[in-house]
């Protein structure tokens, strides 16, 4: 039986642009075992899949028809691989025993971060290849989190600081008359924002028509776009209302400024998708005067940049990440969940070491470390058989006992 292990050094749950992923490749074998390379491929890969409908020509009735059909997208945004022993050519062998490679490989700095929808998803997977001539290869893979903040300096825009004006009207008209004009003017501060940041935005409404104007409302909407390449393109989209503030609305022939204090939640998902061709994300602010009836409303629409670094910030280390002291030691084992190899052996061929200090495997993990031997804590005072409360005896008391 033959056995292919990878693990990780450094894992702490997660990874970021520019981190050092350190491991080791560990094989055991029975025999002999001829070969072509151990080798690690890492790929940040993008997956999207839905159910949709195409067009077909049904031979029976020589008609156009339509059925149901899995649509999918495959890509990688990034992917590397690493020969840890041997060569792309040629052929080799390796004795019985135990034989461990280690590896060391840096991810790049412009790389998406890990994402999850119902659409698809953005990952990492690092596997390790045993390369068997005229045979199957030994495998195992382990999928790990990269978090990817947006560093809105990468747009290299310095006009987004900038205050910009949006302005738009329109004349009401009823049984052929027309009434008098109605406009917004809007000043947006700026086009940037980051969680927990507030933008005042400042709206001025302006109604000389015969018509009330029911209510103002302003909506910050996200979204994302999710492509499919085969049997044929298609997209589909994911919209989510960050942030919504309704306002009272005005009178005929009346004007009123609003401003609306827009405060991006500290919580808010901001998806890093760079070098990304699946996936794509958009930002809407919408501001809408809403008018009763059969009019249709007055809005206006402005496209900010969200991210998670501000323009100008400076940091010590690229991206604002952390620093390397931030990282747990090449010396710490960091969680790495285990997966069974090709041979479905569940038993893990590492040194069988105990856990560092204050970690915590994710829920229905299996744990790689053996369990931990029980031992008493250190009896107290009072445990110890005297009552630390109780006063000191007397002279007497102890004259009396002799």
């Amino acid at each position: 039986m033959a056995q292919c292990k990878v693990w990780l050094d450094n894992y702490a749950g997660q990874y970021y642009p520019g981190s050092q992923i350190q491991g080791k490749v560990i094989l055991n074998f029975n025999s002999q075992t001829t070969l072509r390379s151990v080798k690690i491929r890492l790929a940040c890969r993008e997956h999207t899949e839905w159910m949709g409908e195409e067009s077909y020509l049904d031979p029976l009735t020589n008609e156009r028809r339509d059925r149901q059909v899995l649509l999918q997208g495959d890509n990688d945004a990034f992917a590397t691989e690493l020969i840890l022993y041997g060569g792309q050519t040629g052929t080799t062998a390796l004795s019985a025993g135990q034989h461990i490679y280690p590896f060391n490989v840096t991810l790049p700095f412009d790389i998406p971060g890990t994402f999850n929808c119902e659409h698809g998803s953005v990952s990492y997977l690092l596997k390790a290849v045993v390369d068997r001539p005229m045979a199957f290869d030994y495998e195992d893979e382990i999928i790990f989190l990269v978090t990817a903040l947006v560093d809105l300096n990468m747009l290299q825009k310095p006009e987004l600081l900038e205050s910009t004006s949006y302005s738009d009207d329109k004349t009401l008209c009823c049984w052929c008359c027309a009434e008098g004009p109605i406009s917004i003017d809007v000043e947006l501060p700026k086009r940037t924002q980051i969680p927990g940041e507030t933008v005042n935005i400042t709206a001025r409404l302006t109604n000389m028509s015969n018509t009330n104007i029911e209510g103002v409302e302003l909506k910050l909407k996200q979204k994302i776009t999710c492509k499919v390449l085969y049997p044929s393109p298609d997209e589909n989209l994911i919209e989510n209302i960050l942030i919504s503030i309704d306002e009272v609305g005005l009178g005929a022939h009346g004007e009123h400024t609003y401003i609306f204090p827009v405060m991006l939640p500290m919580n808010v998902m901001i998806p890093n998708f760079t070098k990304c061709n699946l996936f794509s994300v958009d930002y809407k602010y919408k501001i809408v005067a809403k008018l009763p009836g059969v009019h249709s409303n007055l809005e206006i629409d402005m496209y900010p940049e969200l991210g998670n670094i501000p323009i100008g910030q400076i940091s010590g280390q690229p991206g604002g990440y952390p620093t390397a002291a931030a990282y747990p030691p090449s010396g710490e084992k960091g969680y790495q969940p285990h997966l069974a190899g090709p041979q479905g052996d569940s038993n893990p061929p590492y040194p069988q070491q105990g856990p560092p200090a204050g970690f915590v495997p994710p829920p229905g993990a299996v744990s790689v470390y053996p369990p931990a031997v029980p031992s008493a804590p250190p009896l107290n005072g009072d445990e110890q058989g005297f009552n630390s409360q109780l006063p000191p005896p007397s002279y007497d008391s102890l004259l009396s006992k002799k």
